[in-house]
């Protein structure tokens, strides 16, 4: 079972950042190769997300 890590260092947004970079990266690596989803599945999943939210932010657009 993974170890917690227990720590009190403040990092910046940045680094933060590059963390959540890689480390969604190495999920799909590990997702695409044990083959529980596809290149195609995960690109059309992108588009969707990407489509949902520019719904939201023109929704937010018109409430302003």
């Amino acid at each position: 079972m993974a170890e917690a890590i227990q720590t009190q260092t403040v990092i910046s947004a940045e680094e933060a950042l590059r963390t959540e970079i890689i480390l969604n990266q190495a999920l799909i690596d590990i997702l695409i190769t044990k083959q529980i989803i596809s290149e195609d599945e995960l690109i059309t999943g992108i588009k969707k997300i990407k489509r949902e939210r520019e719904v939201m932010a023109n929704e937010w657009d018109n409430l302003l």
